[in-house]
């Protein structure tokens, strides 16, 4: 029978996951509009959550990839029980306060548009990342003492297996996150090139997800 506890950290990876690629491909879309609309510039809170949206693209995928790369690291005896947790809670402390920093930028951005736009799906997005990150927050809280107690007790008979498999993990992360970005800036560059018009500054910018 299948761990129930397994099943949600599964779920919640994917969903993570998939969050991370759109939000990386939004920033690319976003900043490539910014770039190339003539005329009036956007507003400064829009530039900014297009750059918070890669950086929280890039901290969501990393938090997967560490678990995800660690985890796989665990089963095939490159780490021990030990080291698994020590990139666990680095993997928290690290990058889930990352997650919470440029999220509160997106989440402003949403409910910004959707204040602006009033309609359905800009409403829900904003609802979904203010609960988001108020449960991002309350995790981190929660967590924070525990996590930065085994990154202080440290020591790793493993530490360059540790370290590697990080590195390895960012990479990953890395890749992946600029992949997705680049398509975002591609689909933009083929809409700018096919419009007849500018497009106006007064409709917001498509909103990034928290995670």
């Amino acid at each position: 029978m299948v761990d129930l506890g397994l099943a949600l950290l599964v779920v919640f990876l994917v969903i993570d996951f998939a969050i991370s690629i759109w939000n990386a491909y939004m920033s690319g879309f976003s900043l490539t509009l910014i770039a190339k609309t003539p005329g009036e510039k956007p507003p400064l809170l829009a530039r900014a959550a297009a750059y918070a949206g890669l950086g929280l693209a890039f901290a969501g995928m990393s938090y997967v990839m560490m678990i995800v790369l660690g985890f796989a690291a665990l089963q095939l005896g490159f780490l021990d029980g030990a080291s698994f947790s020590l990139i666990l809670a680095f993997d928290f402390l690290v990058f889930g306060a990352m997650i919470i920093g440029f999220g509160l930028v997106v989440t402003a951005q949403s409910v910004a548009v959707a204040y602006r736009q009033r309609s359905f799906g800009t409403v829900a997005i904003s609802i979904w990342n203010v609960f988001a990150e108020v449960m991002d927050i309350a995790v981190y809280a929660e967590g924070f003492r525990s996590a930065y107690g085994t990154l202080k007790g440290g020591g790793s008979r493993d530490e360059a297996n540790l370290v590697a498999v990080a590195l390895m993990a960012i990479a990953v992360a890395f890749f992946i996150t600029y992949a997705a970005y680049r398509h975002g800036v591609k689909r933009a560059n083929a809409l700018v090139s096919g419009a007849s018009t500018r497009t106006p500054f007064d409709r917001p910018l498509p909103s990034g997800v928290s995670g």
